[in-house]
């Protein structure tokens, strides 16, 4: 009952508080007009290399070459 108490408090006394004014949410309108909000373009230092899809293959060639390990 008493953890039920200290939960309940801090909502009652939230709900019975009074409600602040908003403030004009011009910077909202102005951030929605297309006229003002210039167009973002890509940057030129990106490219986009497409890879063909295929099976997965064997790995331990790579590792052995990456650990420097010779068998």
């Amino acid at each position: 009952m008493k953890k039920l108490t200290a939960a309940m408090l801090p909502l009652l006394a939230a709900g019975c508080a009074s409600v602040a004014e908003l403030n004009d949410a011009t910077a909202f309108i102005v951030a929605a007009n297309p006229v003002v909000v210039s167009q973002v373009r890509p940057a030129p230092g990106v490219d986009y290399t497409a890879y063909r899809i295929e099976d997965p293959a064997d790995w331990r060639g790579l590792n052995d070459a990456q650990s420097g390990e010779k068998r």
